[in-house]
């Protein structure tokens, strides 16, 4: 085994990676969290400690929780998980992205404002609420709210519905650009001269700011108006993230893992 791939077998960035992996003539192993959990040894010696095997990791997403799962197996799985999280973090081998004492995402947080701060950039206005018949945006801004589903739309009127939402407010006329970042590397998706902004240099501190060595920056930009705003921050891009630049990070991940 050259790389450990810990990912579910639908991912599709992992199955890219893996075969690129093969045709190179190396032999990538995909497993499942808990699967992958029971490879490692973990030992605690004088000096620290020493994770066996000691093998390059590319960490990718958990698979979402099965309903209805039995106690015994709730037990299992969270063993596996804090095996698999020891694991990540203290081996010696590289590792996308190494988990840290704050979970298996670094720093990054499901909420925007508290990874703003991390990250040291300017956090916006989070609003978090139960959506209850004829709410309404809290001022003239437009918003963007996102449902339970992670559903995400403009939200400009009172609404009726069921269930928790998230909102923050937008630009005015904003567009996307993602930016694609593998330490020291990044890619914009878009050719648009946006240097004015310096979103891949402002992209790769946010990054290391919050300890990922691989991740998708998303900027709200309003070029007419010279304004952006982070608007989004992804620990696990996904393949159809980074694929318009996918020529480009295959080699670079390949060589972070060295594999």
């Amino acid at each position: 085994m050259d790389v450990l791939v810990v990912a579910d077998r639908q991912d599709a960035l992992a199955g890219m990676f893996a075969a690129e992996v093969r045709r190179r003539g190396k032999t990538p192993v995909v497993l499942g969290r808990n699967d992958a959990a029971r490879l490692f040894t973990i030992t605690g010696e004088h000096h620290g400690s020493r994770v066996a095997p000691a093998v390059p990791i590319l960490l990718r997403p958990p698979t979402p929780p099965r309903p209805g799962r039995e106690a015994d197996d709730l037990f299992l799985a969270g063993e596996c998980t804090s095996t698999l999280w020891a694991a990540c973090a203290l081996t010696t081998a590289p590792v996308i992205n190494r988990p840290t004492d704050t979970g298996f995402e670094a720093r990054w947080s499901a909420s925007g404002a508290v990874t703003e701060r991390r990250a040291r950039a300017e956090p916006a206005p989070e609003l978090y609420a139960h959506r209850r018949t004829g709410e309404a945006p809290p001022d003239a801004r437009p918003w963007a709210v996102e449902d339970s589903r992670g559903r995400t739309r403009r939200w400009t009127a009172a609404e009726a519905g069921n269930g928790p939402i998230r909102a923050r407010p937008t630009l005015a006329d904003e567009l996307y650009e993602r930016v694609v970042v593998l330490q020291p590397h990044t890619w914009c998706i878009t050719t648009v001269d946006l240097a004015n902004f310096e979103l891949e240099r402002r992209s790769l501190d946010i990054a290391a700011a919050l300890g990922l060595a691989f991740a998708v920056v998303t900027w709200g930009v309003d070029r007419d108006h010279g304004s952006v705003r982070l608007a989004r921050i992804d620990p696990y891009p996904r393949a159809d993230q980074v694929l318009p630049v996918w020529s480009e990070c295959l080699p670079a991940l390949i060589e972070y893992l060295q594999c």
